[in-house]
């Protein structure tokens, strides 16, 4: 199953490539920052495998990778693949510097010395010394992250050191639906969740956009409730007309194994009991999941009194009520820890 990086997430990694070699991070930057494949940027195999005969044998390789000669101001000439044309890319003055910094004294030739398989395993590795996906980390993972982040980049993935992003230090406050769905989606991640919402286009407001800043300039960008979800579906878990019903569902945090962990229904203005509904729907099926309405603090008696009616009350030991208030205060908690386990560097 897919599962999307968020701009911490990124950072992150880029960090403890930064901590071992100039180089890795370098190549990841290129590649979450401008979408670029692995391919293009250290060139593809001059060997080809024979499965029939067991042996490599020659070829002349598809993509010749960035090239010394090709970088300028204003920007590195790229050879894409699938057969696109060749075009300038330009690149922002932290990165060029860094890119001459590398290269050094060379005056031609490949930029970075080093294989796609190589590139593959070492993102594998700083990925799990950040603490993101163990094991099956793709390097196309930072090419769908340019994909559904391309408005904030690249200037939010300068130096490290120096680009960062910025939370509120007041409360947040929830008034609408798809405030408190992005509240629930952050905290999940924050959590280590993976985070899923059936509402990906909406946009929860300027108080859950990215404030990202580079060199002491701070720029707010707009996210929708799937740019902050790691997920853009539902993992296989159960049969189809079971899934058809899950994908329904607000909010859901799923394990590492993409089993349902704690399941959200945000009920601002409609009906509790459709909530109820759809949550009772998977419950076979996720025996160990946990089923919360989020509302705010009026639709406590609702809540009640439908739980206790045929047949959510089977399940009356598994569903929570919990009220917009409550969610601010678990919110702006978690995220304070987050900040601290940073300064920790944990």
């Amino acid at each position: 199953m897919p599962r999307n990086l968020t701009l911490d997430e990124v950072k992150r990694i880029l960090g403890e490539a930064q901590k071992v070699s100039l180089r890795d991070a370098l190549v990841f930057r290129i590649m979450a920052g401008y979408g670029l494949s692995v391919g293009e940027i250290v060139g593809t195999p001059a060997r080809q495998w024979d499965r029939q005969n067991k042996k490599w044998f020659p070829r002349e390789p598809s993509l010749e990778g960035l090239q010394i000669q090709d970088l300028t101001e204003d920007g590195i000439l790229v050879r894409r693949k699938m057969g696109r044309p060749t075009q300038t890319v330009p690149l922002n003055l932290e990165l060029l510097r860094e890119l001459r910094e590398f290269i050094g004294k060379r005056t031609k030739g490949k930029i970075f010395e080093i294989s796609e398989s190589r590139v593959e395993q070492l993102a594998r590795e700083h990925a799990q010394r950040a603490g993101i996906i163990e094991g099956n980390f793709r390097p196309q993972m930072f090419i769908d992250f340019y994909a559904r982040h391309e408005g904030i980049l690249p200037d939010a993935l300068s130096q490290v050191s120096v680009a960062k992003t910025e939370r509120k230090t007041m409360p947040v406050t929830i008034n609408a639906h798809a405030m408190a769905q992005a509240a629930l989606l952050e905290l999940g991640n924050i959590l280590g969740y993976d985070t899923y919402t059936s509402d990906p286009r909406k946009d929860p407001g300027k108080q859950f956009y990215e404030v990202v800043e580079v060199e002491g300039k701070k720029t707010a960008y707009p996210r929708t409730l799937g740019q902050i979800a790691t997920l853009e579906e539902v993992p296989d878990f159960a049969p189809k007309r079971i899934l058809d019903s899950v994908k329904k569902i607000d909010v859901i945090w799923f394990d590492k194994d993409g089993f349902p962990t704690f399941c959200f229904e945000v009920e601002h203005t409609t009906n509790v009991r459709e909530g109820l509904l759809r949550q009772f729907q998977i419950s076979r099926h996720v025996p160990n999941a946990r089923f919360f309405i989020v509302a705010p603090e009026e639709q406590r008696g609702k809540f009640e009194k439908e739980v206790a009616t045929y047949p959510f009350k089977q399940l009356q030991n598994r569903y929570v009520f919990k009220a917009y208030e409550d969610l601010v205060e678990f919110y702006d908690e978690a995220w304070r820890f987050h900040d601290l386990k940073s300064k920790f560097q944990l």
